[in-house]
């Protein structure tokens, strides 16, 4: 082989070789890049089916919300909201000259406790109204429909206007005051009249009320529209019936009439779940009967009736019950009451409710009265 021919066949041995390296460079580079993607996407790939996994779990630790709801009620006795027909504010320490325009001051001192519950209902024992066109009897009570925020801001919803004096000014009172109630979202019963009411959550409760007092009807009669109305409530498939009644033949008696007890357990009878009552003007024991609370009297409450009664004791009546809305079943699973004062101070009446120290003298006393036995 000439000289020639082997540097030429070196030079191919040369080029063979740099092509070599060239090749297996690239390789390499390939190799490595294929395996970082590969790994990337593995990663990516575990981590997107982690997530669907993970919110799958979570779905599925939800608890279902449960069947059992509790609702919890609260009653209180004659509310006067303004004052004598002659007063309107021109007599001092009246009503209207210590409220003023302030309507959340009445209520200041309880509206915690009603704010907490699903429904406040008092006894509305005077009108809204600014009708001159008074009944002739000595006490007729009235305030300026615009006195219906008091009621508002205290956290009270509804309210029963079956009493002596929603009628002091005939039809035409009785009516500007249910059209207040109206304007202000507050709920009201009347006899003939039930409150039906869907709470949410689904409890359908009723309320009924009667007025015996000056009355020109018969025992009978009264018994007859009150079971209509109870009948009414039980048609309409209530799952709790409250009765809201305002009798007795005479003021500031400390024990129910006969015929009142009897009246309250042929209610309980008829249907009604919880019974609370006023007009006596003072606290009246309490009973169950057949398991049914039964409150003859709770006394006076936010009363601008009068300037300084000697006794300034009441109550609120606070019931909670729970219902199943599987079932469908309702059970009560509390009840207690709440000693009050109508006034922060012994010397007059500044139309204040507030209530009791627990353990004080006042707080004793009142439940001593009402003859209280603690429990369901």
């Amino acid at each position: 082989m000439t000289r020639k021919q082997v540097v030429l066949v070196e030079w191919i041995i040369l080029i063979l070789a740099a092509a070599a390296l060239v090749l297996g460079g690239i390789f390499l580079l390939t190799s490595r890049l294929s395996g970082r993607t590969n790994r990337q996407g593995t990663e990516k790939i575990s981590e997107a089916a982690v997530l669907p996994e993970s919110e799958t779990q979570s779905e599925s630790e939800t608890e279902a919300p449960d069947p059992v709801r509790n609702y919890l009620f609260s009653f209180a006795g004659d509310c006067t909201i303004g004052s004598l027909l002659e007063w309107q504010g021109s007599q001092s320490g009246d009503f209207q000259s210590v409220v003023g325009d302030n309507y959340a001051y009445p209520l200041s001192g309880v509206r915690e406790i009603f704010a907490s519950d699903d429904l406040t209902t008092v006894n509305l024992e005077g009108t809204f109204t600014s009708s001159s066109n008074a009944v002739y009897k000595p006490y007729r009570f009235r305030a300026d429909p615009a006195y219906v925020k008091v009621l508002t801001e205290g956290s009270v919803e509804a309210v029963s206007t079956s009493n002596n004096h929603s009628m002091d000014f005939q039809e035409e009172g009785l009516n500007d005051t249910h059209a207040a109630l109206d304007g202000a979202g507050i709920f009201h019963t009347h006899s003939g009249e039930p409150l039906i009411r869907t709470l949410e959550g689904g409890l359908k409760i009723g309320i009924v009320s009667y007025n015996t007092v000056e009355s020109p009807y018969s025992q009978d009669v009264w018994r007859n529209a009150v079971k209509t109305d109870i009948d009414a409530c039980r048609a309409a498939a209530c799952d709790l019936i409250i009765g809201f009644m305002h009798w007795g033949t005479v003021e500031y008696l400390t024990e129910p009439e006969d015929w009142e007890v009897q009246f309250a357990h042929d209610m309980a009878d008829w249907g009604c779940d919880l019974i609370v009552g006023g007009h006596a003007h003072i606290l009246q024991r309490m009973e169950f009967y057949h398991d049914v609370p039964i409150f003859y009297s709770m006394g006076n409450f936010c009363y601008g009736g009068n300037l300084n009664p000697d006794d300034k004791d009441t109550i609120i009546v606070q019931a909670q019950y729970s219902r199943d809305s599987e079932s469908g079943s309702v059970s009560r699973t509390d009840l207690k009451v709440i000693p009050c004062l109508i006034s922060t101070r012994t010397d007059k009446n500044d139309y204040c409710p507030t209530p009791c120290a627990e353990g004080s003298e006042d707080y004793t006393r009142i439940l001593s009265r009402l003859q209280w036995t603690a429990g369901l």
